[in-house]
């Protein structure tokens, strides 16, 4: 009879050890899951952080990078948006032909809706302004620009801070 209590300890002592086993792997691989779910998290934010700041990265036009700038500083001034858009189209009839200049608008607010700081469009297009533009065509981008921030009143600060950071790419 002790024979047999023996047994059947045994093998309740294998079944909860078999148990906790078993509990320990199914913890172990929801923690694996949780990890994955957090490491996709990070990676599809990254992508989208990325794919954000394509349209900006694809301009190659310096035309169209003087648009997406002063369109980012006119989204400074949100209500005012419509009156700097006039002032673009206006100051950039002579320089982008009239048949493309409401698509070139639109790709420029477009492209500068995800510009979280006016400054960054002017180093993403330092390069191309510095190639394509000579002095005077510079500081014709510098003048409209200035107008630009100006529509509705006051330069806001950051708007401010851009028009500095441009005069210093392009003048210097």
């Amino acid at each position: 009879m002790a024979l047999v209590g023996l047994l059947v300890m045994a093998i309740g002592g294998a079944a909860v050890w078999y148990w906790r086993l078993k509990m320990m792997r199914e913890a172990g691989s929801e923690i694996i899951d949780t990890v994955e779910k957090m490491r996709g998290a990070y990676k599809r934010r990254s992508f989208r952080k990325k794919a954000e700041v394509a349209p900006i990265a694809s301009i190659r036009d310096p035309a169209i990078a003087a648009v997406a700038f002063f369109m980012c500083l006119a989204n400074e001034k949100p209500m005012h948006v419509e009156a700097a858009k006039s002032v673009v189209r206006e100051k950039m009839k002579n320089i982008i032909a009239s048949k493309d200049m409401e698509e070139v608008i639109v790709f420029g607010e477009w492209a500068s809706k995800n510009v979280v700081n006016p400054e960054d469009p002017i180093r993403r297009f330092r390069d191309i302004w510095a190639n394509a533009l000579d002095f005077d065509e510079r500081r014709q981008l510098i003048d409209i620009a200035e107008e630009v921030a100006r529509v509705g009143g006051e330069k806001t600060s950051e708007q401010d801070s851009a028009l500095q950071a441009l005069r210093r790419t392009l003048l210097n």
